[in-house]
């Protein structure tokens, strides 16, 4: 609510004749600060002329203060005069966006997917996310009930849940971001210190195929980088976290066997095109999803704070791969696994938080290099190990 003007200032106001009320209220928008804009204020609530009133409707509506909002909402439905209000009323929803938080929007789609959408007041955006949501779990849910636990079907419906369940996931992952972005958009990022990424869901889907991303040598020069390390690390990892009994029975994609998938058995040629186009499925939601959470929203919120630019890229990072620890749940050797795995993968997460500042706060570069990453790794993975995939078996979580 705007403070009281004392009745002083009325009154000089209303001295002047129209043409200099109006060039003071251009003058007082052009000065912006807070005693100014009280006096446009009391030009919109006591002049008598509705020329002036219009006049400084419109120039409240540049203000970026959500205070005056009640004002012009109720000039915009009391005034005596129609011009009035339809200037009151664009200014109101022009100022609108600048009482809603943006961090608030992303945390109320961090309880419900796309949820921060009915804040925003688009309800329609959030049916989307939550019909979506709905959609891909649905299957989920029924194959889980008891009236279809007895059927043999289940068994391999567990590659197209696991499927299901990370688009899901990544579903609700991007309409955090998504809110976040509009919200801060919807401001024009006004008194943010840096961008927010303005990407939206086909720009990241097509960022790994996208020419201009991939000839970036960050991309194509970094990816080859990280798939060693990440081959150096798994290997590590395995043998210091493994007990030390082997089966001698693992077998590799190309010994001559029949590739099983979704509960079927193909030749060589014919699974590996299938699994390969499994893993597409697989890891493009997780690529962009991951991305838009942890570097649109996590990285970027942090950078908006007392931690600045880099400090919200390092705690960023941590968080990151601290996030992947809930992918070594249930293993046997989980947590020795999660205590060598999570640091690799906060140095992973740090390389992708450094594209997006580098890339100018777009998240185009690490979109595309988290997909290849995923994709390449689930490649070789499915090579040396083909009876033990997610369209085989839910097993794990993918990076």
């Amino acid at each position: 609510m705007a403070a009281p003007v004392p009745s002083e200032l009325v009154a000089r106001a209303a001295s002047f004749d129209h043409d200099t009320r109006v060039g003071a209220i251009a003058s007082l928008e052009a000065l912006a600060t807070p005693a100014a804009w009280q006096l446009v204020l009391v030009l919109l609530q006591r002049d008598y002329d509705p020329r002036v009133r219009a006049f400084a409707a419109a120039a409240l509506g540049t203000s970026r203060d959500p205070t005056f909002l009640e004002a012009l909402r109720y000039s915009a439905s009391a005034d005596a005069d129609p011009y009035v209000r339809v200037a009151a009323a664009a200014s109101a929803a022009a100022l609108a966006p600048f009482g809603r938080r943006p961090k608030l929007a992303a945390g109320l789609s961090v309880i419900c997917p796309g949820c921060g959408y009915f804040y925003l007041g688009k309800p329609e955006r959030a049916l989307a996310f939550l019909g979506t949501f709905a959609w891909l779990i649905a299957p989920i849910v029924i194959d889980a009930s008891p009236l279809v636990l007895g059927r043999d079907a289940i068994v391999h419906s567990e590659g197209r849940d696991t499927l299901l369940l990370m688009a899901a996931q990544n579903v609700w992952f991007y309409g955090v971001y998504a809110t976040y972005r509009d919200a801060r958009l919807a401001r024009d990022d006004y008194g943010a210190r840096y961008p927010v990424a303005r990407e939206d869901l086909g720009d990241l889907l097509f960022a790994p195929f996208n020419p201009r991303v991939l000839k970036s040598p960050w991309v194509w020069a970094g990816l080859p980088l990280m798939l060693g390390a990440a081959v150096g690390a798994s290997y590590g990892i395995s043998r210091f976290s493994s007990s030390g009994s082997t089966t001698g029975t693992m077998r590799h994609l190309f010994d001559g066997h029949d590739v099983q998938f979704l509960g079927n058995r193909y030749d060589t040629a014919t699974g590996f095109a299938l699994g390969d186009a499994y893993n597409v499925s697989l890891y493009l939601p997780v690529g962009v999803g991951e991305e838009a959470l942890f570097r649109g929203v996590v990285q970027a919120g942090l950078s908006e704070t007392s931690l600045g630019l880099w400090g919200g890229w390092a705690v960023g990072s941590a968080i990151f791969g601290a996030a992947h620890t809930f992918n070594f749940i249930g293993d046997a050797n989980g947590v020795r696994e999660a205590a060598l795995a999570v640091p690799y993968l906060m140095a992973t997460g740090s390389y992708l938080g450094f594209l997006y500042i580098h890339g100018n706060f777009s998240l185009l570069q690490g979109a595309a290099v988290h997909f290849w990453y995923d994709f390449l790794l689930g490649t070789i993975d499915f090579v040396v190990d083909p009876d033990h995939q997610p369209f085989v078996a839910r097993f794990g979580m993918p990076f």
